[in-house]
């Protein structure tokens, strides 16, 4: 009866010992997929946010190439006005020609950066200087609303008094001193927003982009 019993327990502990190893066998097979499953996952993400960052950095890089082209041709017009402080200057006395100059973009590019995961997609470095060009875009847009406004005004006045603009000795009057300072201001923001953009951030995101790649 003993021998019996031993017989027993030793075939019960056999097969203990049979089921633990094929728990411990199924445990290890469920961890490693489980395992596999979160590495597969972190990588489609990573996958899907490097094409974001792709998409967006090939967005932004256009639309700074506009802006340059854009900037140009303001560059164009602003040299025109240029000219005519030169003959104000010369004791001349020009008409001043109301104010052509357009900044349609209002801080697009940068409100974009921060739209739905375009903020994700950005380098923070790139972020940084776009959020530190921001005042330079906003004085731009203001010295230009404001430049178109005054010249405007200007107009009617001009057409009824040709003289009006300036002194006895031909010097401009002090109270329209506004419209060299302005135009100097604007041509000074529009070259430096334009060597910002092709010196730096149009490079920046290329190599980004490339990075990506």
């Amino acid at each position: 009866m003993a021998i019996g019993s031993f017989r027993r327990l030793s075939s019960m502990s056999s097969f203990s010992r049979i089921d633990i190893a094929r728990y411990a066998l199924e445990f290890v097979i469920v961890f490693v997929g489980v395992y596999l499953a979160f590495l597969l996952t972190d990588y489609q993400e990573e996958l899907r946010e490097r094409d974001v960052q792709l998409k967006y950095s090939a967005s932004l890089i256009l639309e700074f190439q506009v802006m340059v082209a854009h900037l140009d041709i303001e560059e164009k017009k602003l040299l025109k006005h240029l000219e005519i402080i030169e003959q104000i200057d010369s004791g001349n006395r020009p008409k001043i020609p109301v104010s052509d100059l357009i900044y349609p973009f209002h801080g697009g590019v940068v409100d974009a950066a921060f739209e739905g995961r375009n903020f994700e997609a950005l380098d923070w470095e790139i972020l940084n200087n776009i959020v530190r060009g921001r005042p330079g875009l906003e004085m731009l847009d203001r010295n230009i609303s404001m430049l178109n406004r005054l010249t405007t005004e200007l107009l009617p006045i001009q057409m009824t008094d040709k003289n009006c603009c300036y002194d006895e000795d031909g010097n401009l009057l002090p109270n329209l001193e506004w419209y060299p300072r302005l135009i100097r201001e604007v041509h000074r923001l529009n070259r430096g927003l334009k060597t910002v953009i092709t010196d730096r951030a149009i490079p920046d995101l290329e190599q980004s982009k490339q990075n990506l790649q």
